[in-house]
């Protein structure tokens, strides 16, 4: 008897030194020099962030008017646009909240912009959206100058991370290492060789595979992220989950009553 419990004890053990999974994985391991030669790669300059029509512009604008005159003419065009509140759901305690006041890009990508009317904006980078709106404002202001800034670039992070959601950035520059890193890190049951991201452009919508492992990533058109693009980290496994979910729930009460059962039998030795 003594020797099957001895046997069932080293069992449990065993199954419990087994969940213990590493708590860390690699990212670019084909990068990792075997000496200190420091490797190198050229990088393509980063495009522009497009406008396009879904897209809530914030505008500011600002005039050397401002100083020379008492009351600030700019005040018409800076207190125009819709309120906005776009929180981010992904991050910890729920990512963030950009809120203020935006001019909403049309589906023909014109925006309703105060004394000049219907400007033409989608498909412009946001530099020339700036040249447009002081070009037209010469002609009401002096010396205009045009601060534009898209709100609602967002990119969605799903699949196995730790905080799956969407994610607004703070910049018109956001790669797939920010976007995953915004999400929480990809867990180690999540695949870093084979992530998707899903682009929509010009009508076509775009699927693309990268592989986190290997540095390649660096060079690839979708490194960088442009708005709306959905990134998908995929499971390491399809069946791991299942595993989770026994280790999760049944081995926890295993243990326990294997636990209770050597116990009891340790009084029952003593009291012998």
């Amino acid at each position: 008897m003594s020797r099957i419990l001895l046997a069932l004890s080293l069992c449990v053990a065993l199954l419990a030194s087994s969940c213990t999974g590493p708590k860390k994985s690699i990212y670019f391991k084909d990068s990792t020099p075997q000496n200190p030669t420091v490797l190198t790669q050229r990088m393509d300059p980063v495009k522009e962030a497009i406008v396009q029509p879904d897209d809530i512009l914030a505008i500011n604008v600002s005039t050397i008017s401002s100083i020379l005159e008492p009351t600030s003419p700019t005040s018409l065009f800076n207190d125009g646009g819709t309120a906005y509140n776009i929180t981010s759901s992904a991050g910890p305690g729920g990512g963030s909240s950009v809120g203020g006041k935006g001019y909403l890009v049309d589906p023909s990508g014109l925006i309703d912009f105060p004394v000049i009317g219907k400007t033409k904006v989608g498909g412009l980078t946001i530099r020339q959206v700036k040249e447009a709106l002081a070009l037209k404002l010469k002609n009401y202001v002096k010396e205009p100058v045009v601060e534009v800034r898209i709100i609602n670039y967002r990119i969605t992070v799903l699949g196995e991370v730790s905080n799956p959601g969407t994610i607004i950035a703070s910049s018109h520059k956001m790669s797939i290492i920010d976007a995953i890193a915004a999400a929480g890190d990809i867990p180690i049951t999540g695949r870093k060789d084979n992530i998707v991201v899903i682009r929509e452009n010009e009508g076509v919508r775009e699927f693309a595979t990268l592989n986190l492992n290997s540095r390649e990533v660096f060079s690839s058109p979708y490194f960088y992220l442009k708005q709306n693009d959905i990134v998908y980290v995929e499971p390491a496994r399809v069946r791991r989950q299942e595993g989770n979910d026994f280790l999760r729930f049944y081995l926890p009460t295993i243990t326990t009553l294997m636990s209770t059962v050597l116990a009891i039998y340790g009084i029952v030795q003593l009291s012998n």
